[in-house]
């Protein structure tokens, strides 16, 4: 019942945002003049239509997407005419409008998208409270703790990236290089902006299971198993599925810590299903010399100041965390099928939220912060320059206005195929990386 309601849930949730974003479209062409002849909400066969002032408003029987259609538009696009009866010299059509007004309902939806994610991060935050960057006590035996930085200390930079946010935090760590120092800048209780650059210490040796596992949904798979630790014949393999150690379930990750804490020198009876049988181990932990954990943590606010400011701030950070993940996606640190994620994907994640969320208030902060995440992701899809997205109309209007003169109607249907042959493309790709994550290909 609650994967269904997660599903619902995530479809809806892609809905709205469409809907967002084309009645950003729809008041912008209304308040600016333009002759709107049909808004459409969802998708598929018509359910309900309505006409009023000229224009269809109807809803349609698949709850996903919405349109809008301005008169004279198909014109500009396609260069042929939609409508026989289409007057082309009306000021109202879209082709006829000046470009600069066209610009701006063509921004307007990623703008709506965009200003919709923020209010709903500002709502939570509101109420949820919200972490800042600002210094509090470090995690002790870190490599923080016996730096210059104290607790009150407002993080402004570390390794040269502006924080504004966590998730610049959170980014930041994912990119830094093992072994190589930090350097953070600050800005003291006394208004004072330092750096310090922290290097990375070994920490004492301490019994380790030596293995890298991967957690999906309650299970603990591993991917990789230290050279040193075991041979095939006697221990974990890449593969294996722990199920538990000395009969504590492996998920209870305090006692299983703890037992592997005090293991020196002590074999550990594992179990782990191997080729889809359970099978029990002989393990004995090794004792690795770690590299300190940074150990920087941050404080709790509960103050609408901080929840206005980080809600204007978190959904540039999820901009600016997208062009750090392309950087590590063309560089090989971030794999593809990690990277991208269509609408089968999005409802699959919204549905596993909801599925983690234990009480009725997390359900809901976890759905709302989907929805500005998914909100932040559309406006930021939607301004890339390919065609039939609206970035794409931005730049042919930015360029013809620089030459003062309209491109040519083959240049347009020509871009038009092209863009529209590499976005279906890309789209048939990403739903295999959405099936493939969800049926384990």
């Amino acid at each position: 019942m609650t994967t269904i309601f997660g599903i619902l849930a995530g479809v809806l949730i892609l809905g709205i945002i469409m809907v967002l974003h084309e009645l950003g479209h729809f008041l912008a062409g209304r308040a600016l003049g333009f002759k709107i002849e049909q808004f459409s909400i969802f998708m598929g066969p018509v359910l309900f239509e309505r006409v009023k002032n000229g224009v269809r408003y109807n809803i349609k029987a698949i709850p996903i997407g919405a349109s809008v259609s301005f008169a004279g538009e198909d014109s500009v696009i396609e260069g042929e005419e939609s409508d026989p009866d289409l007057d082309l010299n009306a000021p109202d059509l879209f082709m006829n409008k000046p470009r600069w007004q066209r610009a701006i309902v063509i921004a307007m939806g990623p703008f709506v998208n965009f200003i919709s994610a923020l209010i709903v991060f500002s709502f939570i935050f509101s109420f949820t409270g919200v972490v800042i960057p600002v210094a509090d006590e470090p995690i002790p035996g870190s490599a923080i703790e016996q730096s210059e930085i104290q607790s009150g200390a407002r993080i402004l930079s570390i390794n040269g990236a502006n924080i504004k946010t966590t998730l610049d935090i959170g980014i930041t760590q994912m990119v830094h290089e093992p072994g190589s120092p930090w350097t953070i800048t600050y800005k003291n209780a006394n208004g004072e902006v330092k750096t310090t650059v922290i290097e990375q210490e070994f920490d004492a040796p301490r019994p380790m299971l030596g293995i890298l596992y991967q957690e999906d949904r309650g299970n603990f798979t591993i991917v990789e198993v230290d050279p040193a630790a075991y041979r095939e014949e006697q221990g974990f393999m890449p593969g294996d599925r722990i199920i538990a150690l000395e009969g504590i379930p492996f998920e209870d990750h305090t006692r299983v810590q703890a037992l592997i804490a005090r293991s020196e020198g002590v074999k550990l009876t594992a179990e782990v299903i191997r080729d889809g049988k359970r099978t029990r181990l002989e393990v004995s932990p090794l004792m690795i010399s770690v590299r300190k954990p940074l150990g920087l943590t941050f404080k709790y606010s509960k103050r609408v100041g901080d929840a206005l400011s980080q809600g204007i701030h978190y959904p540039m950070a999820i901009i600016r965390s997208t062009f750090r993940s392309l950087g590590m996606l063309f560089t090989g640190k971030l794999g593809v099928k990690e990277s991208f994620a269509g609408p089968v994907g999005i409802v699959t994640v919204v549905a596993d939220t909801v599925a983690r969320g234990k009480t009725v208030g997390e359900v809901i902060t976890d759905i709302l912060t989907m929805f500005g995440i998914l909100s932040v992701a559309v406006s930021f899809t939607n301004m890339i320059p390919i065609p039939p997205l609206d970035g794409h109309h931005l730049l042919i209007l930015a360029v013809e206005g620089i030459r003062r003169k309209s491109l040519s109607e083959k240049f347009r249907h020509v871009t038009s195929i092209i863009g529209l042959a590499f976005f279906i493309a890309v789209g048939l790709f990403v739903l295999w990386l959405d099936l493939s994550r969800l049926f384990g290909w």
